[in-house]
């Protein structure tokens, strides 16, 4: 992944300055994100991922293959996580912030249901926790009824549609 570093080390930490660091990369890319992968490859059999938004990134709705899960626990910042039926209509949104709040925190999918993180603090940084191994071909699927990432105008229209 371009817009991501892997974890080389035994023992992988993280700081107040990492998180510093992946703002400023985030910064530098067409998309404003970009990951720290906790794990070491794409084979292991779970990954454990830091990724930083800024507001302006758009993450397209998109879904998992059945038998694999994820979870999302926000660090800092906040988020809204949308979930949709298979025609695009909105099924739901849930409203994260990091703990200490009155909004979730965490939450886990365990289901394929289609479903799009979306940042609404000028960072949110969260940790996810998918099953692997991951082959980006095979587990992640984009909706025909959804705007493609680099498209800015379908993706503003998108937006207003579903806030």
């Amino acid at each position: 992944m371009a817009n991501s570093i892997y974890n080389k080390e035994d023992i992988c930490l993280v700081s107040a300055k990492t998180i510093a660091d992946l703002k400023l990369r985030a910064l530098a890319t067409e998309q404003k994100r970009f990951r720290l992968c906790l794990h070491h490859s794409n084979d292991h059999k779970t990954h454990e991922m830091l990724i930083v938004c800024h507001r302006d990134t758009f993450i397209p709705p998109h879904r998992h293959p059945k038998g694999k899960s994820e979870s999302y626990h926000v660090v800092e910042g906040t988020m809204t996580v949308y979930f949709f039926s298979d025609d695009g209509k909105l099924l739901k949104t849930v409203e994260m912030e990091k703990a200490g709040g009155s909004k979730p925190f965490l939450y886990r999918l365990s289901n394929n249901l289609w479903h799009m993180p979306r940042p609404t603090s000028k960072w949110l940084v969260y940790h996810e926790t998918y099953s692997g191994p991951f082959d980006k071909d095979l587990d992640v699927e984009f909706p025909c009824w959804a705007p493609q990432e680099g498209d800015r105008r379908q993706v503003k229209r998108f937006l207003k549609e579903i806030e």
